[in-house]
């Protein structure tokens, strides 16, 4: 259980949070650092109106969003908290906020599905398995594992991974999100997905992860990731392919979905691309079989890139990019299996 302490701190981007939850509701205008730790009565502003707005979208509130934090929001806030089995108060919190995101993490509260445009051509991945791995979970494991079939060489099962500068989140988190939402672009378009991990509170080594999706007999496979820098400036995305070293069976189709994707991220995102690398040290693309990418997509120690990061609206932005990176893929494989 993540401490007190930490989820105090996960406070600051609490609207965050509730913003990245709501873009499909008319989100309110996300507040870059809320003005107060705590909501309660007689509060006016964007933070109000954010609340006032998820409330209202899980049926706890039928006010008028007004932004002023008045009886009726407190009575809301108060159902919520009963709800979540937390101290009635009335009061937005910390410790509301930390059960009130346990309680979407478990799956106890959940948005109304939106109804979102269908594609004009059904099925393009009909008869496709893609794999993707939400990177890292909530609890490294510092245990050792081999890089490599038949390599000594050994590397930690699974880091902790990036937490964000600004928001407090960590990226286990973001890539989950991120790959539930790729999940439901490429299951409409007809294709079987398979996930490493549907929650955080997992332990599968980085080997683990690859051997799962040899045993699906995935098609193709991406690792989801976010990347932190000693510089706060540092910004942007890349991509990570196996070496021709440890991976020479599966490099020229890693590297051709790499490039789709290369191409297809920015193009849905905006975001600047750092570069497209082939690693050797990457023991989940070492024990892979089949064609293999990871993309970095984003610097959680730049602060714009964090806020930007732990919005629905950008992550929706994300998965669309993956999305038509993997199409272009298997377009371009349709086309050589044609010629």
């Amino acid at each position: 259980m993540r401490s007190l302490l930490k989820r105090s701190a996960a406070l600051f981007c609490v609207f965050a949070v509730l913003a990245m939850c709501s873009t499909a509701f008319a989100a309110p205008v996300y507040p870059a650092v809320p003005s107060q730790d705590i909501l309660s009565a007689g509060d006016f502003g964007e933070d109000v109106v954010a609340l006032q707005t998820e409330l209202r979208a899980l049926g706890f509130y039928d006010g008028e969003v007004t932004g002023l934090f008045d009886g009726a929001t407190r009575e809301a806030v108060i159902r919520l908290q009963h709800f979540l089995g937390v101290r009635e108060d009335g009061a937005f919190g910390p410790i509301t906020f930390a059960a009130y995101w346990d309680a979407f993490e478990r799956g106890l509260l959940a948005f109304p599905s939106q109804e979102t445009e269908k594609p004009e051509t059904a099925g393009r991945l009909s008869g496709r398995t893609i794999g993707i791995d939400p990177g890292q979970q909530e609890a490294a494991d510092t245990g050792l594992e081999r890089i490599a079939p038949g390599i000594e060489r050994t590397k930690e099962r699974q880091s902790a991974g990036s937490v964000g500068v600004k928001t407090g989140v960590s990226e286990y988190k973001i890539n989950l999100l991120i790959a539930f939402k790729l999940r439901d672009l490429l299951t409409a378009e007809g294709a079987t997905v398979v996930l490493t991990r549907e929650t955080s509170d997992v332990s599968i080594s980085n080997m683990e992860r690859a051997e799962r999706m040899n045993e699906a007999g995935v098609d193709i496979w991406l690792r989801l990731h976010c990347d932190s820098s000693s510089s706060a400036r540092q910004s942007g995305a890349s991509v990570l392919i196996p070496s021709r070293a440890y991976g020479a069976a599966i490099y020229q189709e890693s590297l051709r979905l790499g490039q789709c994707v290369y191409e297809s991220f920015p193009a849905a995102t905006g975001a600047t691309m750092l570069g497209l690398r082939a690693l050797m040290d990457q023991t989940g693309f070492n024990w892979s079989k089949v064609p293999v990418i990871a993309i970095e997509m984003g610097m959680l120690s730049n602060p714009q890139e964090d806020i930007r990061l732990n919005r629905d609206s950008y992550q929706a932005s994300c998965a669309t990019g993956l999305f038509n990176g993997i199409l272009a893929y298997f377009e371009q494989t349709a086309e050589k299996a044609a010629e």
